[in-house]
């Protein structure tokens, strides 16, 4: 039998229950219930590791989940060997945009999760948690056929830094939306970051993406929402995301990196305890 980490709640604040997003919304997947060809719900698991420098090494038992439709747990640990091992969830061949016509040209996704992220969390340098979205292929040929950066922490830091990349625009030459990142107030190990993206076809030329964040802010003692649009224009890259979102569609990954060139450092797990991603929810919506 697994034995899943108990977390302690007492601190935690009980957020909204409504999806955060755009207004008009439906549900139509819920991706943590089971899905045909879906270990972790909607999810499989990679292994393997040591990209963009990183040093954890993927593992699929280092993901968990408790029960079906349950809560998955990815835990960020070292091990007697010396090395760290974590996990990556994929939902590519089991779900994407482009899974039914009704969310193809325009949807919304929200992921509800914990992370390692708070203020003064430097005891979590090296922690790279991130939220993304990978166009067809699953990053073949990368960036050609886009990568959407829903969320990105970087070193126990509460800043939630969102971008793209594609052909032309990809690495420390990313596009971001107006915002680019949230520098916020919060304990994203107590308190879930509530973690939206919306895509939007309609308009003739031009793609809309718009991230919407709601986090607990601890000045305010309140959950705050923030939202930040990308208008990608023909020429632009446009492209690139317009025939993976009408093509095989993106799909959406969750891991939990350690080290790596975006925290710019090798150590990780300085304190000697795991770190874990908890992913509470992820659902799509459609209009």
């Amino acid at each position: 039998m697994i034995l899943l980490p108990v977390f302690c709640l007492g601190a935690s604040h009980e957020p909204p229950t409504d999806p955060q997003g755009p207004e008009g919304t439906f549900l139509r997947y819920n991706l943590l219930d089971p899905f045909p060809g879906g270990r972790l719900g909607a999810f499989n698991t990679r292994e393997g590791g040591h990209v963009n420098d990183e040093v954890q090494y993927y593992t699929p038992e280092n993901a968990v989940q408790e029960q079906d439709g349950g809560e998955i747990v990815i835990t960020a640990e070292k091990r007697p060997d010396g090395k760290i091992y974590s996990a990556r969830l994929e939902s590519y061949q089991v779900w994407t945009t482009a899974q039914s016509e009704d969310i193809k040209k325009r949807g919304y996704i929200e992921v509800r999760a914990l992370y390692p992220s708070k203020v003064n969390g430097e005891n979590l340098k090296g922690a790279w948690p991130a939220i993304w979205m990978l166009g067809s292929g699953n990053g073949h040929e990368w960036p050609r056929h886009g990568e959407i950066d829903m969320m990105e922490s970087v070193n126990g830091r509460p800043k939630i830094y969102m971008a793209t990349h594609s052909t032309n625009h990809y690495g420390g030459n990313a596009q971001h939306p107006s915002a680019y990142a949230f520098d916020v107030n919060a304990d994203f190990t107590q308190d879930q970051l509530i973690c939206g993206f919306e895509w939007n076809l309609e308009n003739e030329g031009q793609v809309d993406m718009t991230w919407w964040m709601t986090w607990y802010d601890l000045g305010s003692q309140n959950w705050k929402s923030e939202h930040s649009t990308l208008v990608v224009h023909q020429g632009n890259d446009y492209w690139d995301f317009y025939n993976s979102f009408n093509g095989e569609g993106f799909s959406v990954l969750i891991n939990l990196a350690e080290g790596g060139n975006f925290p710019g450092t090798s150590d990780a797990l300085i304190d000697g305890q795991p770190q874990y991603v908890v992913v509470k929810s992820a659902k799509v919506y459609g209009f």
